[in-house]
């Protein structure tokens, strides 16, 4: 009877080889690919110098280890057992808190520590970056006036900060953390600036809604957050102008199967099963017909969280034209420009009705990506003045062409343009204005 168990064993064995070898060489069976990001792992080439150095060896093994048949299935299977008996994961980007709450991992240091320690080890030299890009918005905002553009901030919610009771306990002990998220608030105040503080919003009705403001296992807000969210969003833009906007009415909310970016921690994990329970209610938006509103041309600079207001309002009803400058680099709706560095930013800023810099607490940091420095500099200098400058930086800068020197000498320059510009510095709003600007709205005016 042993001896017959162990032939089966073996078989049971061989079988399976076989099959791992058959499916690595032919994937006749298609399996789901892993979330995250993967780096593909080429087949080395066979030389004699790498047979001889070993290195084609190593190559192939790492290559093997990579690609074999049902890796996947694989891995899932060891991560669900991980997340099974020891509710742990693998994965560095995700922090497992209270009753299954995902978080992501920088937004926790930033919540416990601040995310002020990613770029330096002195909050003050932080704040006084923070002040400086305010005042940079301050004057930009005033600018903008003179033009008919309205521009403000949206303060984002952060789930770290709305559900900090699902964060696992405080790794500290650490001194009172710095968090940005409650710093430009007390700034943008102090210097009248327009802005909407949702995140103090969703901390006073979080226990007050009756829909969910974050799912359990992903980082954006909901997808009937972000709904209601927007709505506030244009009703603060029509107090603060002479614009009458489309409203619109939110539906009963529903069950539905997640919808993408719902379970975005959740899908790095790489789980067989998902995690329960976990209940994602959305919504449906539908537009009035309101013949006396008008449609403007809407701009939003900043971070992932626009995906589910454009996912789930039909903005091409509320507004002519809109785009999506993603982090201030990747430019979405817009079918005639796909990048910030190919569009003529004096023209979109005189040519847009409304602006929106919108950050989430972690991405406040890195907040407008360059924006405003940007367009504070082409306000207010010609451009044959901000090309020469350029052409200056660009001789210092060691690189082997013209365009990577000039590539940098523009991140150099809209880094710091209060530096080259000495006009730019101090709390006044600058005087001048790039001559161009008239020639736009001329221009419009003959259309």
């Amino acid at each position: 009877m042993k001896e017959v168990f162990h032939k089966i064993l073996f078989v049971i064995t061989i079988a399976v080889l076989v099959l791992i070898f058959v499916q690595t060489m032919t994937g006749f069976i298609k399996i789901k690919p892993l979330n995250g990001a993967v780096v593909k792992t080429e087949m080395p080439k066979l030389t004699y110098n790498n047979y001889a150095n070993s290195s084609f060896q190593r190559d192939f093994e790492n290559y093997c280890r990579a690609n074999f048949g049902f890796r996947e299935f694989s891995l899932r299977l060891y991560n669900q057992h991980l997340w099974d008996f020891y509710r742990t994961t693998r994965n560095k980007t995700v922090v497992i808190g209270r009753s299954d709450w995902l978080f992501g991992k920088r937004e926790a240091r930033d919540y416990y520590i601040s995310g002020t320690y990613d770029y330096t080890n002195d909050t003050m030299v932080m704040k006084r970056q923070f002040y400086q890009e305010a005042l940079r918005l301050y004057k930009v905002q005033n600018i903008l006036e003179e033009y008919n553009t309205f521009i403000f901030t949206t303060l984002l919610p952060g789930k770290t900060f709305v559900f900090n009771e699902y964060l696992p306990e405080n790794p500290g002990p650490y001194m009172k953390p710095f968090h940005a998220v409650y710093y430009f608030a007390q700034v943008f105040d102090s210097l009248g600036i327009n802005y909407i503080d949702l995140q103090k919003d969703y901390e006073y009705h979080k226990e007050k809604t009756d829909y969910p403001l974050f799912p359990k296992t992903g980082m954006h807000w909901t997808y009937i957050a972000a709904e209601h969210s927007f709505d506030s969003i244009l009703r603060y833009i029509e107090h603060k102008t002479d614009i009458n906007l489309h409203n619109y009415t939110i539906g009963e909310k529903y069950i539905d199967k997640p919808h993408h970016p719902d379970t975005d921690l959740e899908d790095v994990l790489n789980l067989l099963r998902p995690i329960r329970p976990n209940t994602n209610y959305y919504a449906d938006v539908t537009v009035d017909d309101d013949t006396t509103a008008t449609r403007p041309v809407f701009i939003l600079v900043g971070d992932s969280y626009f995906w589910n207001i454009n996912n789930s309002i039909p903005l091409h009803s509320i507004f002519s034209k809109y785009a999506y400058w993603y982090y201030n680099s990747t430019i979405y709706f817009n079918p005639s420009c796909n990048h910030t560095s190919k569009i003529d930013i004096l023209e979109e800023l005189i040519n847009t009705d409304i602006i929106n810099l919108s950050y989430s607490p972690r991405q406040l940091y890195v907040f407008s990506n360059k924006f405003l420095p940007k367009a504070l500099l082409y306000l207010t200098h010609d451009d044959s003045e901000i090309d020469s400058t350029l052409q200056v930086i660009a001789s210092s800068v060691k690189k082997d062409t013209d365009e990577e020197r000039l590539k940098d000498a523009k991140d150099i320059l809209f880094a710091d343009p209060e530096k080259y510009f000495p006009d730019l510095g101090g709390s006044d709003i600058p005087t001048t204005r790039n001559k161009r600007i008239n020639d736009i709205i001329i221009n419009n005016l003959n259309k």
